[in-house]
């Protein structure tokens, strides 16, 4: 395949692919392999509110009834934040 590209720009191919000892086929396949890396990343890279209840509800996580968890932030920091550091520390 022959792809006509502007000469300031095929130069600056070679330069490249010159300054990281490769040829320009495999620099370009690395470029496009981290552009399409990147934008998978910036898809969404944050979640919402609203988000993370449709995850809860798809992984069956939410509760049928609604649940007052700034009202039991203080059980739940002396169980479940010790039981899951405990965890972290043991893997």
């Amino acid at each position: 395949m022959i792809i006509t590209i502007p000469e300031d720009l095929a130069q600056r191919l070679q330069e490249l692919a010159r300054l990281h000892d490769a040829d320009i086929g495999d620099l370009l396949r690395d470029l496009l392999e981290r552009h399409a890396d990147e934008r998978k990343s910036e898809e969404k890279p944050w979640a919402t509110l609203a988000d993370m209840a449709r995850h809860a509800k798809a992984l069956n996580m939410a509760s049928p009834a609604p649940v007052d968890t700034a009202g039991r932030s203080r059980e739940l920091l002396n169980t479940e934040l010790v039981d899951y550091l405990q965890r972290r520390i043991d893997s």
